[in-house]
């Protein structure tokens, strides 16, 4: 069931993909987080956890009997976890085009795009343009080659390597060239929450509308150390916080009109079932993915689905960056207006 947090209620890719955030990427510590470090490796996660999604799409395709030639974007989706990174799959895409009212007349931002699942799905339901930004080259190029591979999607959707920040302060995100942005269970794995949050700012067109789903801690909960291990050395999130300080640092960096919406209970129950099925599907995953990478995601998952039991938390979070007319109306309610003329209720005579 989900439960809403408005403002008057709040006191004021990679994405858990099963590795972790590349060494480029170590924190500066982000104020207020409730983690607060991360280790000196990379999420725990070894080599082989790190690169196997690439081939596996390979591979799944290959069986498909869809190595070479056109694909549709429901031959992807049908890959399940390999297209779709985050939780709730195509389900979760549909929501993100219910919720911003994404029509074929806009363009998004997909911070954290991955293997471009989200994006190619988006842009297929909707017509709309869509450019994603991902750290990791490999899965980056992955998914323009998967999607140049779809017929309608050509020139509707396009990916960039790289990291939003750095992409964001080198002006090769253009500044307020999106209608909305988007990104899914990605911004955990971002230590600077505030120089992210103001690169997704500045790409926003002013009125532009956001849709983010991440973890957070539940309401009143404080992580065990075992918790906090958990979330730093295998999931690789230096940055969960709880719900009220993620609106406060969207408010620092300039966004209004901010809800968010408690997932806890749908992504426990998702995180169990991801769980429990993989662990009887060893025999298949074995012999496709061998051993090592079997053994590594199916403890990933089991610590991410103990943590989920425990005190982490989801949301999904929306708003908006305030528009033109908006900031008019701001300046027009800093002015001093006073009648300070005669009053005229009489033909060619003024009272003063």
């Amino acid at each position: 069931m989900k439960s809403r947090l408005s403002l008057s209620r709040l006191c004021c890719r990679s994405i858990e993909r099963g590795h972790g955030v590349p060494l480029s990427m170590r924190p500066r510590v982000p104020r207020g987080p409730v983690v607060r470090h991360l280790s000196s490796e990379r999420g725990g996660m070894t080599e082989a956890m790190y690169n196997w999604r690439v081939a596996a799409v390979e591979n799944a395709l290959k069986k498909m009997g869809k190595e070479t030639g056109p694909l549709s974007v429901s031959d992807l989706t049908e890959l399940g976890h390999l297209d779709q990174y985050h939780y709730g799959g195509i389900e979760a895409n549909d929501h993100v085009i219910q919720l911003l009212g994404i029509d074929e007349t806009v363009h998004c931002l997909d911070v954290g795009s991955g293997i471009g699942g989200p994006g190619r799905y988006i842009a297929s339901k909707t017509g709309c343009r869509v450019t994603g930004v991902e750290l990791q080259a490999d899965i980056c190029k992955a998914g323009q080659i998967l999607t140049d591979r779809v017929p309608e999607l050509v020139g509707k959707v396009q990916f960039k390597i790289g990291d939003i920040i750095a992409l964001s302060k080198n002006k090769e995100i253009p500044e307020e060239s999106f209608d909305h942005f988007l990104s899914l269970l990605v911004f955990l794995h971002i230590p600077d929450r505030e120089a992210l949050l103001k690169a997704c700012f500045d790409a926003t067109k002013k009125g532009g509308t956001f849709l983010i789903e991440d973890f957070a801690a539940k309401p009143g909960a404080s992580f065990s150390d075992q918790e906090k291990d958990g979330l730093l050395n295998v999931v690789s999130a230096p940055t969960v916080t709880t719900p009220e300080q993620y609106v406060l640092d969207l408010q620092k960096a300039g966004f209004v009109d901010i809800q968010v919406i408690d997932l806890s209970e749908q992504w426990q129950r998702w995180t169990k079932a991801r769980h429990d099925l993989y662990a009887e599907s060893k025999a298949e995953t074995v012999s496709m993915h061998g051993e090592e990478i079997f053994n590594s995601r199916l403890k990933f998952y089991k610590v991410v689905m103990d943590l989920f039991e425990g005190n982490l938390g989801g949301v999904r979070i929306t708003g908006r960056k305030p528009g033109n007319l908006e900031a008019r109306l701001h300046a027009g309610r800093s002015k001093d207006l006073q009648y300070k003329g005669g009053v005229n209720v009489v033909e060619g005579k003024i009272y003063k």
